[in-house]
């Protein structure tokens, strides 16, 4: 592994930002940190980056300790969400800046700028100021001001939180391939899990200062190893009591029944229902367009929770009575999960 991190422990007084943290990225990978504020995410950034000591623990980049290495000799291109651009720098001095500061030959820097600008994109643009640019800009020229030492790992800082949607959706795409064309090592924090889905080859969840999950953002979306995940990754709802559906197994002990859209099957009364005799009635409390699909949330056994139907299903309104049916569901108890699945779709003979 390129990069680990063994045992890491950081405290601010009687707040523990980092809990024992384990994990090991791969080089060229692309991995998001992603968890709720306050997960410890920025604070192993910032570790990793140099500017903070863990109070215990090694922190590893290409089989070397570098706990006592100081940030300018670790080989790490660090992006802010602020970007942090000099204002009175045209694009080229910001982006020559960390070569200058490294005294490289004016023919080299040219040479190394020139590189990068083609690189983002911005060609024509270096003589301007950031207050002439875009965010979406900005935030490239933020990048390859980072890149211009040729770093071995990229760190960035919830990269795309100041700009607007459409562009961080463009920018996302761009970062993804940018950095493995590179085959730079890239850590970016964040808190979108659209985010984190969309760019990110693997994605380590965080939670009260610990790593509550590691895996590609498929394998963490379908088999959750947490209860914090289950509920924490997802569009998800509570079931307030799931024995009250039907054809699930009842266990004896449990904490939470997490419920997600694409579980859920809501019929109108004169639809056909596959699986009418496990199916339960309820409300629709409310519906929402959301470009590909309509978004309900129903009220049914004392509970209400998302679903979703197709735009070619006939629609279904605000107080109207539905059949629900619930393919499966996620059922904690502590710190454990468990995916239950409906029987009557467990049962089903398939004939061929």
């Amino acid at each position: 592994m390129y990069l680990e991190l063994k045992n890491i422990n950081k405290s601010y007084g009687d707040f523990k930002a980092s809990d024992n943290v384990n994990f090991e990225i791969e080089k060229g990978k692309l991995v998001a940190l992603l968890g709720p504020s306050g997960s410890g995410k920025t604070t192993i950034l910032r570790m990793i980056a140099g500017l903070e000591n863990p109070d215990s623990g090694d922190i590893i980049i290409d089989g070397k300790v570098v706990n006592g290495v100081p940030a300018s000799e670790r080989g790490i291109g660090f992006v802010f969400q602020s970007y942090a651009l000099f204002r009175y720098m045209t694009v080229f001095d910001n982006i020559a800046f960390g070569l200058k500061v490294r005294r490289m030959n004016k023919t080299a820097i040219k040479e190394r700028v020139t590189e990068l600008v083609k690189l983002i994109g911005l060609e024509g643009f270096e003589k301007r100021y950031p207050s002439q640019l875009s965010g979406g800009q900005r935030q490239r020229v933020a990048f390859a001001r980072a890149l211009a030492p040729n770093p071995q790992v990229l760190l960035l800082d919830e990269p795309f939180a100041a700009i607007d949607a459409k562009v961080r959706q463009e920018l996302r795409k761009w970062l993804k391939d940018m950095i493995h064309k590179l085959g730079v090592t890239g850590i970016f924090v964040t808190h979108d899990q659209d985010e984190a889905i969309e760019v990110s080859d693997e994605i380590i969840v965080t939670n009260k200062g610990r790593v509550e999950q590691t895996g590609t953002p498929i394998d963490i979306y379908r088999n959750p190893a947490t209860a914090f995940t289950s509920a924490f990754f997802g569009v998800t709802s509570e079931l307030k009591d799931y024995k009250a559906f039907k054809s699930f197994d009842e266990l004896d002990e449990y904490d939470k029944a997490i419920v997600r859209p694409e579980f859920v099957k809501i019929t109108k009364k004169s639809e056909v229902q596959k699986y009418k005799s496990s199916a339960v009635e309820g409300r629709v409390e409310t519906v929402e367009f959301r470009g590909n699909c309509i978004e309900i949330s129903v009220s049914c056994n004392g509970s209400i929770f998302s679903a979703r139907r197709s735009l070619d299903e006939p629609a279904v309104a605000v107080g109207e009575t539905v059949d629900v049916f619930i393919y499966r569901i996620f059922i904690t108890h502590g710190d454990s999960v468990k995916l239950l699945k409906n029987n009557a779709v467990r049962e089903e003979t398939v004939v061929i």
